[in-house]
């Protein structure tokens, strides 16, 4: 059917006056291409817009990586996201499968680290799929102004995390994280969102900067904190500075970047992290003696840091490394994994250490320890462990802070 859109239409009230208004037929059914009805609950929003997600028959993160990573080769940048396919795999453990830097293009070097990094990973059954990569198709735009025909690596990111269910508070959250960016950076924001529950809003979509990857949930018996470690990983940045969703940027915060370009190199391998505003440590006066850390017996060689960590892909080893510990210790007898003498690298540099393989390694437990509960926690004790010895002064402060300083 057809409608006249003539003043009647509105009661003779205009209701956005110095607009051209249309009318349009509305109906509460929206149908795909196949003519079945779209699921709008996979969809952003109320209904505004159709998606991918709620036409794709074969809908599913589980489903789309039992059927994209076969041994076939990955496909051509032209063929991303065909038909109606809602999910494409970036980067798996198969590495036909995987969208890697061509020729010589110098983030070849950041891919070899990744592929050494993650052997132990991709090697263990009980993690099939864990260090998978998608994105999500609503942003292929977006993904291929950021990527190029030579690498589909990020040179310099932003990245967060998030999970849940459609129109959360933490959606909420990411929102203003995503339009901080867009409003004080220059440069991408990769939200890793973990399953297939939540639909980013219509919103992002505008945002140019705004990427969106998604990654499998993680096994059971590991905190949902611990996708920070796999979105750090799975972002493929060169350059990383991780953010979590109730934060916001403010102008400036780009210079961070070559300061982690600086600091993290071959030679200096670790992700640095803020110190916290608390002091953890024992000591006559400290005013935080209730959360004092002593779950680590042996020398912390920094004051307790933020898990707001920067790293570059130099870093890449000690992540992997950690995520793995943590996976294996879902037990309290869990398997002891190989782990990278990274105290080694100021004499040899990483990539040294990499390519000479097991040799270059040392077994380390894989049972659980109190200290493993959270990414911070871990994070702070396999720093200490491996005597890193590097963090930024405090940037990352919480509005309260910022308001009393001249009290403090």
């Amino acid at each position: 059917p057809s409608s006249r859109c003539v003043a009647s239409s509105f009661k003779n009230q205009d209701p956005s006056p110095g607009k051209v208004k249309s009318c349009q037929c509305h109906s509460t059914i929206a149908f795909c291409k196949d003519g079945r009805p779209v699921d709008l609950a996979r969809c952003s929003g109320n209904g505004e817009e159709t998606c991918r997600a709620g036409c794709d028959r074969n809908f599913g993160l589980q489903k789309a990586f039992a059927d994209q990573s076969s041994s076939r080769p990955s496909e051509p940048r032209s063929q991303l996201c065909v038909g109606e396919r809602t999910f494409e795999l970036l980067c798996t453990c198969n590495r036909k499968r995987s969208r890697v830097p061509l020729g010589s293009h110098p983030h070849q070097e950041a891919q070899e680290v990744l592929d050494r990094s993650m052997a132990q990973l991709c090697a263990d059954p009980s993690l099939d799929g864990q260090p998978s990569v998608f994105l999500d198709c609503e942003f292929l735009e977006n993904y291929l102004r950021w990527t190029s025909d030579g690498s589909e690596w990020l040179e310099e990111a932003y990245v967060t995390y998030v999970g849940g269910s459609k129109d959360s508070k933490y959606e909420w959250q990411a929102t203003n994280l995503v339009r901080s960016i867009s409003l004080f950076s220059t440069r991408p924001v990769v939200v890793m969102v973990f399953g297939d529950e939540f639909v980013p809003p219509l919103s992002w979509r505008e945002l140019p900067n705004v990427l969106v990857y998604r990654m499998l949930p993680i096994t059971p018996r590991v905190s949902f904190n611990f996708n920070k470690i796999r979105a750090m990983i799975g972002a493929r940045a060169v350059v990383g500075i991780q953010l979590d969703t109730d934060q916001i940027i403010a102008p400036g915060m780009d210079s961070v970047f070559n300061g982690t370009r600086r600091e993290i190199t071959d030679r200096y391998p670790w992700p640095m992290l803020p110190v916290h505003w608390m002091s953890r440590d024992r000591y006559p006066g400290n005013g935080y003696e209730a959360y004092v850390f002593d779950l680590y017996k042996e020398k912390h060689t920094m004051r307790w840091n933020h898990a707001h960590p920067t790293w570059t892909f130099w870093a890449l080893a000690f992540l992997c490394d950690l995520l793995l510990e943590r996976y294996m210790g879902r037990s309290s007898s869990g398997q002891a994994i190989k782990a990278w003498k990274l105290q080694d690298v100021s004499r040899r540099g990483l990539m040294s250490i990499l390519r000479a393989g097991g040799t270059s390694q040392e077994s380390r437990a894989g049972n659980y320890q109190g200290w493993m509960i959270e990414d911070e926690d871990m994070l702070n004790v396999n720093l200490w462990r491996d005597g890193a010895a590097k963090a930024w002064c405090k940037f990352d402060l919480e509005p309260s802070l910022f308001l009393t300083r001249p009290f403090l």
